[in-house]
Formats: C-alpha cells, structure tokens, sequence
C-alpha cells in the first residue's frame, strides 16, 4: 500500500472511531427510525460534513470492517468502491490492498 493509500485508510479509520462513540452513546435511546447525524468518514482530513442516516442504517455499513460511510461524491475511486449510494450518503468499500489497515483501526474487531 502506498503512503497516499495508508494516509486515506488512517483518517477514514479516525472518522469511523468517532461515529463508534456517537453510536455507543445513542445506544440508550429508543430506535424509531429517526435519522441521526454522523460525521463523514471521507478520507479528506478537513472533512466536517455529517452524514444524516438511522441507526439500522449505520449498523448496516459497520457490519463489515472494509466498508465506510460518506458523503455522495467523497469517495476516492483509486483507493475504495462505492458499493451503494442514495441520497444521503455512500457506503464505500476499501480495496484489497488496505484491508489489513483498516480492519486493525475497526474499533468492533474483536
């Protein structure tokens, strides 16, 4: 992996870690579906856009530690896959090369 590809794994990995806590934290709450806002897990470090999803959805893209959720248009085609896009986010998928990376950095790996 290059350094280009290692840095981009890095802070979509940091991102990830934050939406972690945000989830654990809303754990206590009722699930009715309502839509919560979680930051961008975008490989641009000065990213500060939120991403506006439910919880079932979140749980959805953290199902695998490859994928990642962001906003449409954030993703890096040289380094992930969009695997599935609405209106309101992308779920990305790392490729091969920086799947060790990043499933080290998956706060759920056990």
């Amino acid at each position: 992996m290059d350094e280009r590809a290692r840095r981009i794994a890095d802070n979509e990995g940091r991102f990830r870690e934050i939406n972690e806590r945000l989830r654990t934290d809303l754990r206590a709450l009722p699930e009715d579906g309502e839509r919560i806002d979680f930051v961008c897990e975008c490989g641009q470090v000065d990213c500060s856009a939120r991403v506006s999803m439910a919880l079932d959805e979140y749980e959805a893209v953290r199902a695998s530690s490859l994928d990642f959720l962001v906003v449409p248009g954030h993703d890096v085609g040289d380094v992930e896959d969009v695997v599935d896009v609405n209106d309101r986010f992308a779920r990305v998928r790392k490729h091969p090369e920086a799947a060790e990376r990043v499933r080290e950095s998956d706060p759920r790996r056990d």
